[in-house]
C-alpha cells in the first residue's frame, strides 16, 4: 500500500499544462468548449455498448507515460460520474507489443483483477522500466502479485480475449486514434491532451460533453 501511494504521488507531481478558464455558459448548462479547437467530432458515430447510457471510453496504452500520468486524475474523476454514464477503457493497438498488452488488459478483465493490477502495470512499465514485452515477463509479473501464472496464461491465450483484442483494433480505426491518451464520448466526440492542453481541462471538456449528450438524450424522449 505504501508503494502504491508513492506511485500516485509520483504521477501527481509531474507538471501538466495549466487549466483554461471556462466561460459563464457552463453555469447555464451550455457547452462552453469549442468544436474543432477543444475537441473533435467523429466523421461517423460509433455504436456504444449500451445506448441507454452515455459512454466514456478511455483509449490508453500501459507503456504510455502520458496515460500513466493521467491515471490518478481518472481515478479521482470516475466516482463523480452519474449513474447514467458508463466508463470503459480500450487499449490502443498499433504495434505487435501493444497487442500483447491489450491481451493482458482483457485477461485481467476476464479474471476480475483489472482494478487490482491496472495501476501496478502502469508503474511496472513506466517507473520500473519493465516493458512486459513477452508472455513470460507478464506471467512472472502477475505471479509476483499473487495471480496463478497458469490460470493467467490460459486467459491470456483464450478465444474470448483474442476476440476482444480484435474488437479493440477495429475501434482504433473507427475512432481514428493517432495517439494516447484519448477519450471518446458517446461514440461521437474525441478528446486529446493536445487539444485540451492539460489533464484537468480534458476532464472538464468530457464533463461538458457528457452533459450535452444527457440533454440531447432527454430531448429525444420528449
Amino acid at each position: 500500500m505504501k508503494k502504491l501511494f508513492s506511485i500516485f504521488m509520483f504521477a501527481f507531481l509531474i507538471p501538466v499544462a495549466s487549466c483554461s478558464a471556462q466561460s459563464d455558459d457552463s453555469a447555464n448548462g451550455a457547452n462552453p468548449f469549442v468544436e474543432g479547437t477543444d475537441y473533435g467530432v467523429l466523421s461517423r458515430p460509433v455504436n456504444t455498448a449500451d445506448p441507454e447510457k452515455i459512454e466514456v471510453n478511455e483509449i490508453f496504452w500501459y507503456g504510455c507515460i502520458h496515460c500513466f500520468r493521467l491515471e490518478p486524475e481518472i481515478h479521482d474523476w470516475r466516482p463523480t460520474l452519474a449513474d447514467d454514464v458508463e466508463f470503459l477503457r480500450t487499449p490502443a493497438i498499433w504495434a505487435e507489443v501493444m497487442e500483447l498488452h491489450a491481451a493482458m488488459y482483457y485477461a485481467n478483465e476476464v479474471l476480475g483483477i483489472t482494478e487490482e493490477l491496472h495501476q501496478l502495470i502502469f508503474s511496472e512499465m513506466n517507473v520500473e522500466r519493465n516493458q512486459l514485452a513477452s508472455e513470460a515477463a507478464i506471467l512472472s509479473f502477475v505471479g509476483d502479485h499473487g495471480v496463478d501464472p497458469e490460470q493467467y496464461r490460459r486467459a491470456l491465450n483464450s478465444f474470448g480475449v483474442s476476440s476482444q483484442v480484435q474488437q479493440a483494433r477495429a475501434k482504433m480505426g473507427a475512432y481514428g486514434v493517432r495517439g494516447t491518451p484519448e477519450m471518446v464520448i458517446n461514440g461521437k466526440y474525441k478528446l486529446t491532451t493536445q487539444m485540451a492542453g492539460s489533464f484537468p481541462r480534458m476532464l472538464q471538456i468530457a464533463d461538458a460533453l457528457i452533459e450535452q449528450e444527457r440533454l440531447a438524450m432527454a430531448g429525444s424522449t420528449q
